[in-house]
């Protein structure tokens, strides 16, 4: 659909915001080796086709309180036309409506990931689909901000912490495989080998796994409705949250007196 390939690396991002959304989602896209061409700011934006080096940028804003004068950066005055600048993937992470009629037609972006709440208008959304990009809509990409909450919330019934109880019994566990291991093969493995493999997960370790199948789960699903109903990903997205809470109502009982 979009010539693009399934991998994350190499590819061109652009990112309006550089909030708790918008600096996480870049930091995560240059972790895993996609070039960050792009940042947008309420007041300016930082431009470089090069790529921007993400920590570098955060900190001389931190420091400055402002892009400007980030090394070889262009500065863009007017941030919301850091949107129409070419790039594989765009991900407004900011504000509502940011790309309507008036602007949509300038996109450029192969795949746009609705970060933000509602940042692409409904006719913006309908043109850009006829055209063949991909919208990844709010209702599927932001959900998991909403799921780690939910997460949080089943720690703080439980008042334990995830991974306590079950932590140093795998360790134990993956401690005694490798001496059976070592045993059989005649070779022992060093200190640092030996803890890498045993090393029980974090909490947050914990926590990004259950986030990403979540994740991975719901795009299954939108991808799989989209494909059966030959509709778009915000239209399937949609059809199978009604379609869950018209189970959850029929199963559970009347939900409305």
């Amino acid at each position: 659909m979009t010539g693009l390939d399934g991998n994350i690396a190499g590819k061109s991002i652009i990112v309006q915001g550089f909030g708790n959304v918008g600096y996480w989602a870049a930091k995560f896209f240059e972790n895993n080796g996609a070039k960050i061409i792009g940042i947008g700011e309420h007041d300016v934006a930082a431009y470089d086709p090069k790529g921007l080096d993400i920590e570098a940028l955060f900190q001389h804003r931190a420091e400055k309180g402002t892009f400007r004068g980030f090394g070889s950066a262009e500065i863009i005055e007017e941030p919301i036309k850091l949107m129409e600048r070419e790039c594989d993937i765009l991900i407004p992470a900011a504000l509502e409506r940011q790309i309507g009629l008036k602007n949509v037609k300038n996109i450029k972006a192969k795949i746009i990931g609705e970060a933000a709440n509602g940042p692409i208008t409904p006719d913006a959304h309908d043109y850009l689909v006829s055209k063949g990009k991909v919208v990844i809509p709010d209702l599927l990409l932001n959900a998991g901000g909403v799921t780690v909450s939910y997460f949080e919330w089943l720690k703080n019934l439980s008042h334990v912490r995830f991974g306590r109880m079950s932590r140093k019994w795998e360790e134990a566990g993956k401690d005694k495989l490798l001496t059976l291991v070592e045993e059989n093969a005649g070779r022992q493995l060093t200190p640092q080998e030996r803890r890498a493999v045993i090393h029980g997960a974090e909490e947050h370790e914990l926590v990004y796994s259950g986030l990403e199948d979540t994740m991975i789960g719901a795009c299954e699903e939108t991808r799989a409705t989209a494909a059966l109903k030959n509709t778009d990903f915000r239209t399937a997205a949609i059809a199978n949250a009604i379609q869950k809470i018209s189970l959850v109502t029929t199963q559970s009982g009347q939900m409305f007196l």
